[in-house]
């Protein structure tokens, strides 16, 4: 059994970010929130890390993991062949419920993407932001439950879960959305692969202002 450290809003400075960053940088698995759901999060270079959270989901390996990034910029670390409607996006909608499906850099371990593309976005969650900010490279993850459970939009609905499985939680209350991201993807040609809480036709009307 693992003490699963619980940070509260109260708990959330600078400071305490640094130690949950550590515990990142240090192979552990971490609960973080965005403004859809909850999530499990590892390190995207720790592939012990990144084995736990397909353990404790009992996740199909064959499922890839999203990278969640900080800078528009650093989708350079994880992707490449950046098409332009990727920055058009990512300056719409970034951050926000919106994920994107790129082509993968090799340096990449196949555990996050079995394939050969990459899922990537940008949380819109101010403590979860500072944190990969202050890790310095992505977070990789997956929604914080068991894999086909109910969305885990508290953090009560992860530790119900997961206490003393998972090293730590970021606890900033209940996720504004509670709907999964929209993933599309930019490989090759523009599809839709989900529909989440931004709706196509959002998508479509900024694509269409740089045709």
């Amino acid at each position: 059994m693992i003490d699963t450290k619980i940070f509260s809003k109260t708990d959330l400075t600078d400071e305490t970010l640094k130690q949950i960053a550590v515990l990142l940088e240090n192979q552990n698995v971490v609960a973080f929130p965005t403004e859809t759901v909850y999530g499990l999060g590892a390190h995207v270079f720790k592939e012990e890390a990144i084995e736990k959270i397909y353990t404790l989901k009992n996740r199909d390996r064959k499922k890839s993991l999203i990278v969640h990034i900080s800078k528009i910029e650093d989708v350079k670390k994880v992707a490449r062949d950046i098409p332009d409607a990727f920055y058009i996006l990512a300056q719409k909608f970034f951050p926000g419920p919106l994920t994107i499906i790129l082509k993968k850099k090799d340096t990449i371990p196949s555990i996050v993407s079995e394939s050969s593309t990459i899922a990537v976005r940008m949380p819109n969650n101010i403590y979860t932001l500072k944190l990969i900010e202050l890790l310095k490279e992505p977070i990789v993850g997956t929604s914080a439950n068991i894999s086909n459970a109910k969305n885990p939009i508290s953090a009560k609905d992860v530790l119900d879960t997961f206490m003393g499985k998972i090293d730590a939680i970021i606890d900033s209350g209940i996720c504004p959305i509670k709907v999964p991201s929209t993933i599309i993807s930019l490989v090759d040609s523009y599809k839709i692969l989900r529909q989440g809480s931004i709706s196509k036709d959002q998508i479509d009307s900024v694509l269409k202002a740089i045709k």
